[in-house]
């Protein structure tokens, strides 16, 4: 069961929560919600009327606004030239209007009060090539995102294979709120952050363009108790999907979402005691994610086979060297195969395991993380 709840922001920011409670079959067609506000979520980055002021959607998917101010429109066309295609018409706090896109397109639309402007794209279903999900610079390498939890600073480092070319500062992250993970939400062909505040369970979306932010909105509001673990795109429509963690109980879920929006979901395997999910790519191949789960206490490693949220089969992967934690894949050496990612916390030394799916190939050491900071991505 999905329910809306409304959440004051300035005014007021929409946020959607649902349940963990029922999953039904994935839809063929979503509604996807729009804003309109006077902030930027979080609160205080940019001021649009419109959250988020870009949605990218497929054939027969729905675009509902809903108002949290008054005297403000959803008019299709540019400022001051209405094409005809909608216009809600000047509409006050706790309206709404749905419309329905069925050809493929991009359909600009405006407020005919006050001129700011949103734009919806809709899209083939058809699932695309998508570049490593940490490539910033658009070069084919994955790239490291480092976040200090103090000054809330992200970097980027610009990767090729396991040696940092540059870095470069990404955006700020509010108070409360951490990177979580990171992958192209809205396919526009850049890597975004995904912002989590444990406090709350809320998400955001942090729309990137390098290391530049372009817009944000909120994402699904998670369950108390529960993290998202890592991003694979389990039905293959194209986008990113939520692997949920318990880390009381084990327990895995995976959220289906289209860009911002939670579309269903499905239990996923439960994580025995004593291992942790350390990370979320396709191992052998087979254009389905699955899991590697980490035991920190032996150094063990396991790859779970995956077939959407099922579990089909288990093999052994490579002991990762003592004082070293498994905290991320990533195919750094091109192969096609993901590759460990270690990252040894004394230290701060970072370093590569090649694999070719569960076969160890060979390691080397990778740039070392600064103190006060962690690494987030790949």
């Amino acid at each position: 069961m999905k329910s809306l709840k409304f959440f004051k922001c300035l005014v007021l920011l929409l946020a959607t929560a649902v349940s963990l409670i029922g999953y039904p079959k994935p839809a063929t067609a979503a509604t996807f919600n729009v804003t309109v506000v006077v902030c930027h979520p979080p609160c205080g980055y940019f001021p649009p009327y419109f959250a988020p002021s870009s949605v990218t959607i497929h054939p027969g998917d729905q675009v509902k606004w809903t108002w949290v101010t008054s005297g403000h429109s959803t008019t299709s066309g540019q400022p001051g030239m209405p094409n005809g295609i909608w216009d809600s018409g000047v509409r006050n706090s706790g309206a709404t209007f749905t419309h329905t896109f069925n050809s493929e397109g991009t359909f600009p639309y405006y407020c005919s009060v006050h001129g700011e402007v949103g734009t919806v794209i809709v899209m083939s279903a058809t699932p695309t090539p998508t570049p490593p999900p940490s490539d910033f610079n658009d070069d084919g390498n994955p790239d490291f995102v480092l976040y200090n939890a103090s000054t809330r600073q992200t970097v980027i480092y610009y990767m090729n294979n396991n040696v940092r070319i540059s870095s470069t500062y990404g955006p700020t992250v509010p108070g409360g709120w951490q990177v979580a993970a990171v992958g192209d939400f809205n396919r526009a062909g850049h890597p975004d952050y995904l912002l989590f505040n444990p406090a709350t369970g809320q998400t955001v979306i942090y729309y990137m363009n390098n290391n530049i932010l372009t817009a944000s909105t909120y994402g699904p509001t998670l369950p108390g108790d529960w993290s998202v673990a890592g991003l694979g795109d389990f039905n293959r429509d194209g986008y990113p999907d939520f692997v949920l963690y318990n880390a009381s109980t084990g327990s895995t879920v995976v959220w289906y979402m289209r860009n911002s929006v939670h579309l269903n979901s499905s239990t996923g395997p439960t994580i025995p005691g004593g291992w942790t999910l350390a990370g979320v790519a396709d191992f052998n191949a087979n254009q389905q994610p699955d899991y590697v789960l980490f035991n920190p206490t032996t150094h063990a490693t396991v790859i779970w086979y995956m077939s959407n949220a099922t579990h089909t089969s288990s093999t052994t992967g490579p002991s990762v060297a003592a004082n070293y934690n498994l905290i991320g894949v990533a195919d750094f050496d091109g192969n096609g195969r993901p590759d460990y990612l270690l990252y040894n916390p004394s230290t701060g030394q970072t370093a590569i395991s090649y694999l070719n799916n569960s076969q160890l190939l060979g390691t080397a050491d990778g740039p070392a993380v600064p103190a006060g900071w962690r690494l987030v991505a790949p």
